[in-house]
């Protein structure tokens, strides 16, 4: 098991896709809530130039920036599920060293989940605590509220479970492009808008795990907590099957 770890902690730590992916989360996302925090200061708040007129409560100030690390940790997931499978089918050089097929897709899932939680908590606090300085909210941005705090962890629990479900995805499919098909349109705001007309939307993965730290002023998301069951029930769904699949498919 350590051997494996290693070894797979290596391809994960080693591959540029990796550090590019993480690199792009924080860096594009810090610069973007700054700018938007910045912006709106000054701003009335009947402006045209704001989202919505209705002013945002300050626990939830700062958790738009999501929408790009989301994308960027559906795509990190995708390329670590289907990488193996590519042209080198480096899959066959991973189970004649670990023929235990088990125990290579829950040390990949584990991996991923530990590296997605942390890239989402280094951007999603950095996020938060930009939001605050540059909209001078009046809260002190080092260290924040106990409901910031806890959306904040569901952010990054949303994050880590939406990866989950693209690495499935991506098991199952082998290879990296279902996945990005699949979930990226869900996390760029199709099953929010969806879910303004539709109530059953609300149970889609990602729209329900937007609810653990998106503002529920618009009425169409679920309750924090059903929206964390509804999206952990997902997830063990989706990587059941993914497992059962890698067991036993043939190469």
């Amino acid at each position: 098991m350590i051997a494996l770890i290693r070894s797979e902690s290596t391809k994960l730590l080693s591959a540029t896709a990796t550090w590019v992916l993480a690199l792009v989360t924080v860096f594009g996302t810090l610069p973007m809530a700054w700018t938007n925090s910045a912006s709106s200061t000054d701003l009335p708040t009947d402006s045209d130039l704001l989202f919505s007129s209705a002013p945002i409560p300050l626990e939830y100030q700062g958790f738009e920036m999501a929408g790009l690390g989301y994308v960027m940790i559906v795509a990190l997931a995708a390329l670590w599920s289907g990488s193996e499978y590519g042209s080198g089918r480096q899959i066959r050089t991973t189970l004649l060293a670990t023929p235990k097929r088990l125990r290579v897709f829950a040390v990949k899932a584990v991996l991923l989940a530990v590296v997605v939680s942390l890239i989402a908590f280094v951007t999603m606090t950095g996020s938060i605590i930009i939001t605050h300085i540059a909209a001078r909210t009046g809260i002190d941005p080092w260290t924040l509220t106990p409901a910031i705090w806890a959306h904040l962890g569901g952010v990054a629990l949303a994050w880590t479970l939406t990866a989950l479900i693209a690495f499935a995805v991506g098991t199952l499919a082998r290879n990296a492009i279902l996945p990005l098909i699949l979930i990226v349109p869900l996390v760029i705001g199709v099953g929010d808008f969806l879910a303004g007309f539709w109530s059953g939307a609300r149970f889609l993965p990602t729209t329900a795990g937007s609810a653990m730290y998106a503002d529920p002023a618009s009425g169409t998301l679920l309750d924090p907590a059903m929206g964390a069951l509804v999206q952990t029930g997902w997830t063990v769904v989706v990587l059941a099957a993914a497992g059962v699949v890698f067991t036993r498919r043939d190469l």
